[in-house]
């Protein structure tokens, strides 16, 4: 793309919902460095899979990636999933989005240069490499294999013209060789191209001569300047337009030898590598985190973060769902934890979501769809969405209580949690569920932990009200229909109508005066009646 091209749609783009196209196999590329920091154990907390999935977390970054570089993906993905907990990492965050708010020209100039860098998902430098896996044989091997031809020319001419023909003979080996080796390679090819353009790109950045800038990255120009002798090789050709250029790479295995050197160099020099890869990767994100609070307008606030509370709570004005078209907001404030009771989709799960992607994005992105949030910062948890584990063998209540397990034993740490359990135990029959779960919910406010968990169980609700404030959603039942309005109120649900919802439906009357009179009698003995089977619908 040409530059005036490039600035146009750069220009036009930020502060707008990004339009960008997924293949089902990128996500896996863009979790690459995340997985990496992971490995390092560098990281105080970092979001777990099921936390990250009960919140569909894959769908808000792609509604801020807006066609970032390769390191500015997985910058933005790293960033989402590792939530500060302390006030310096935080204000560091803060200060660079702001940085790329505060000088459209700033910022425009960084993202010539990054958007010249590109993304190319096909780089792998989380597994490339690494220490004490190359060695310099194969670029002494492709050396001699591309001297051969030209030797032997050179022999014939000297001595015996006969070797014209082995020389001829070594460049239809070497190109057979390198079509061949490319194939392999490719991969490789492509990650090391990235690696020289990334460190091509930052050297840019330091031609700027941006004071602002240059603090931020004083740590990555001394790794630049141990790279430099990449930026003298600079990329593998890679030439492929079937002209001169492709032909004597091939003859002479040019592109091949430049990999190796450039291999060889960027694994002796791998965590200056990363550190090129991650400050890039920090001011490509800023860049999106700063679009992004452009495109919400007014719909979201800075939040106030407490990192030295040692008690949980939670300030919540005008909370939103991020992900919704017409999201009703709602306010909560609380010391204690949280039941909600209400009937399906009344928006108990809704709400929920919204509380911990609140959080998650106030300690990662310094942004909250709210009106004001104010809260400690928090290790935050969920379970929600579970599933039974058909490869593990374990069926859902096993799976369930193991995500349970996990909250109660985070509940002991510090700093403070912020978790949500949804439905909990549903996993079991009724006695049991409201006995352990009473028990279980109990136990994790215990510690030094807030929760918010949703039941259909009203038991709990008389039950747990020395530790949790009780909230609910209701509905409207109509002749033919039920709607919700999504507002939070404080107290327990007081409606019952799953079983008109029968009705409207579409179940047969039986079914439905039958299932009435049943909960009836339940209500009124405490036991259930068993009744004459009726005969076939």
């Amino acid at each position: 793309m040409r530059k005036r091209d490039l600035r146009r749609r750069l220009e036009r783009d930020y502060g707008r919902v990004p339009d960008t196209h997924y293949f089902p196999e990128d996500m896996g590329n863009i979790r690459a460095y995340f997985d990496y920091r992971r490995s390092q154990g560098r990281d105080a907390f970092l979001l777990d899979e099921t936390t990250w999935n009960d919140l569909d977390l894959d769908r808000l970054f792609r509604r801020i990636n807006p066609r970032l570089s390769t390191s500015g993906e997985q910058y933005l993905y790293y960033l989402l999933r590792s939530p500060a907990l302390d006030a310096e990492t935080w204000r560091e965050r803060q200060t660079l989005a702001a940085l790329m708010a505060g000088d459209p020209k700033r910022r425009l100039a960084l993202q010539m240069i990054l958007g010249r860098l590109g993304c190319t998902r096909r780089a792998d430098l989380a597994l490339s490499f690494a220490p004490g896996e190359h060695g310099w044989g194969m670029l002494v091997l492709y050396a001699a294999m591309g001297a051969l031809p030209l030797i032997l020319a050179l022999l014939g001419l000297l001595l015996r013209p006969a070797l014209y023909g082995i020389a001829a003979a070594a460049l239809l080996f070497n190109l057979t060789f390198h079509e061949f080796r490319k194939r392999r390679v490719q991969r490789q090819f492509d990650t090391v191209n990235y690696a020289a353009a990334m460190i091509l790109a930052l050297h840019r950045v330091r031609k700027l001569r941006d004071a602002a800038l240059d603090r931020e990255l004083a740590e990555a120009y001394p790794a630049l300047d141990q790279l430099r002798s990449v930026l003298r090789v600079g990329s593998v050709s890679g030439a492929q337009d079937g002209g001169i250029a492709e032909f004597l790479a091939g003859a002479f295995l040019l592109d091949l030898i430049a990999f190796e050197f450039l291999r060889g160099k960027l694994s002796h020099c791998r965590e200056a590598l990363f550190t090129v890869h991650e400050s890039l990767g920090r001011l490509d994100a800023a860049i999106a985190v700063a679009s992004y609070r452009e495109s919400l307008g007014e719909d979201c606030c800075e939040p106030e973060l407490a990192f030295s509370a040692e008690t949980p709570y939670l300030s919540i004005r005008g909370l939103r769902h991020p992900l919704l078209p017409d999201p009703v907001p709602n306010d909560l404030e609380t010391r204690r934890s949280v039941l909600l009771t209400g009937s399906n989709a009344s928006g108990k799960s809704t709400f929920l979501r919204s509380v911990l992607l609140c959080a998650v994005m106030a300690q990662s992105l310094g942004i909250c769809p709210a009106e004001s949030y104010r809260a400690p910062a928090f290790r935050i948890l969920s379970s929600m969405a579970l599933r039974d584990d058909l490869l593990a063998g374990e069926s859902y209540y096993i799976v369930e209580t193991r995500s349970l397990k996990r909250i109660l034993d985070a509940a002991q740490g510090s700093p403070p949690l912020l978790c949500v359990v949804d439905e909990v135990l549903r996993g079991t029959n009724t006695v049991e569920r409201v006995a352990a779960s009473c028990e279980v919910l109990q136990a994790i406010p215990q510690g030094n932990a807030l929760c918010l968990a949703a039941t259909h169980d009203g038991e709990l609700c008389s039950l747990l009200s020395d530790c949790y404030d009780l909230y609910h959603f209701t509905e409207t039942v109509g002749e033919t229909e039920m709607t919700f309005d999504y507002r939070l109120r404080p107290g327990p649900a007081t409606s019952r109508n799953a079983i008109r919802l029968l009705g409207l439906l579409g179940f047969p009357e039986t079914v439905v005066e039958g299932a009435q009179r049943r909960a009836e009698d339940f209500l009124r003995e405490g036991r259930w009646r068993r009744e004459q089977s009726r005969p076939p619908l």
